[in-house]
């Protein structure tokens, strides 16, 4: 009797400690996921983002340092400058990727904001190497060449890149001549921004040659080497807008055609196994065939639309057919969408990196663009190539 008197209360203690720590548990657990866990960790993502962007601009400015000094082209005395700065770039490239990540992360938000608390330190120890790399470039420039040499060498890259790029002036001509406005309106924007920023180059390297101080001209030939940069990326804007261009209007009848034989098949399946498809596949399919025929329509002056309208379309039709067809004719439907819509990616990635917006998210987003494209010009299954293309594709559109 004594014993069952003892075991009782034990057995009751150690159900009520249980109890406490069953109700701890929970408590804590509930408190990583709370609405306040989820606020800490989004914070915490917005601040990283704010490091990784000053991380960005710390490696371009020391990108451009580079050229700006000749040290890309010196020899054995820049090897250690000249390591530093790859390992500038590929810290950068990889903070993108990493930041990336953590947007479509399903850890709780405890440990997304521990994560990302970390990344965010990560990037200011990388900021920090970068500015001793930018300090140490400066002390090298300043024993190595002259700033007369740097400045001539500075219009040297400028007319390079006006040489190499020619004048797009026929170019926007001709697509003018052949196209409406929505497919020339980016190349014509792209020229006139090439325009200004080699205005601001030459007389930035004006100012470089009067200038008495060495500090100062070296501040301007940097200032040059940026604005070239932009002039090139610009005019490489404007032939890839013509190249586009000019494709789309070889292969828009082609695509628009196959299109709508794939839209036939498409809503064959739909109406004979509606149970296999979306609720509402027939009429949406029926939709798309109507876009089709505007698309048509238009083509001869509005080739990318068409082809843009076709990819879009295909993507439609896998969403709402889902598993219905065979696998077999899923992968064929694969390969037929798939030059489209990485034409789709190229124009959209090509223009997302000719805009100037400078955002972080805007950023982000060509990151993840331009490795959506890489992923899908890689990829061997013509299925998971057109997801990835897809992916970048959306990625670059974005605003």
């Amino acid at each position: 009797m004594s014993d069952v008197s003892w075991a009782v209360p034990t057995a009751l203690a150690l159900v009520g400690a249980l109890l406490v720590t069953l109700v701890i548990v929970l408590a804590v657990r509930s408190s990583r996921r709370s609405p306040r866990a989820q606020a800490a960790a989004d914070a915490a993502r917005v601040a990283a983002a704010e490091a990784l962007l000053r991380l960005d601009d710390a490696a371009t400015d020391l990108d451009i340092a580079f050229e700006a000094s000749e040290a890309l082209t010196d020899g054995d005395s820049t090897s250690a400058l000249r390591r530093a700065r790859a390992a500038a770039l590929r810290a950068r490239d990889r903070g993108f990727a990493e930041l990336a990540a953590l947007s479509v992360s399903t850890a709780i938000p405890a440990q997304r904001r521990a994560v990302t608390e970390a990344l965010r330190a990560q990037f200011e120890t990388q900021f920090e190497t970068i500015a001793r790399t930018r300090s140490d470039l400066a002390e090298w420039t300043r024993t190595h060449g002259t700033a007369s040499g740097r400045v001539a060498a500075a219009r040297a890259r400028r007319d390079e890149v006006v040489r190499t790029a020619g004048d797009p002036a026929p170019l926007i001509a001709t697509l003018r001549e052949r196209f409406a406005e929505d497919d020339w309106i980016n190349a014509a924007d792209a020229a006139d921004a090439a325009a200004t920023a080699l205005a601001d180059a030459d007389a930035t390297l004006d100012a470089a040659e009067s200038a008495a101080d060495t500090t100062e001209t070296d501040r301007l030939v940097h200032q040059a080497t940026d604005a070239v940069r932009r002039a090139a990326r610009h005019l490489r804007a404007v032939e890839d807008a013509h190249r586009i261009a000019l494709q789309a209007a070889d292969n828009a009848e082609g695509e628009l055609a196959t299109g709508r034989e794939e839209l036939v098949a498409a809503l064959e399946i739909a109406e004979a196994r509606p149970a296999e498809c979306a609720p509402d596949a027939a009429e949406q399919l029926r939709a798309a065939m109507r876009d089709l025929d505007a698309a048509t329509d238009e083509a001869e002056r509005r080739p990318h639309t068409a082809i843009e309208t076709v990819a879009r379309v295909r993507e439609l039709r896998d969403e709402v057919l889902g598993d219905a067809p065979s696998p077999r004719r899923r992968l064929e439907a694969a390969r037929a969408a798939l030059p489209g819509t990485l034409a789709c990616a190229r124009a959209a990635v090509a223009a997302a990196e000719a805009r100037d917006d400078r955002s972080i998210e805007a950023r982000l987003r060509r990151d993840s663009a331009r490795r959506e494209l890489a992923a899908a010009r890689a990829a061997t299954d013509a299925g998971v190539a057109l997801a990835n293309a897809r992916a970048a594709w959306r990625a670059a559109s974005a605003r």
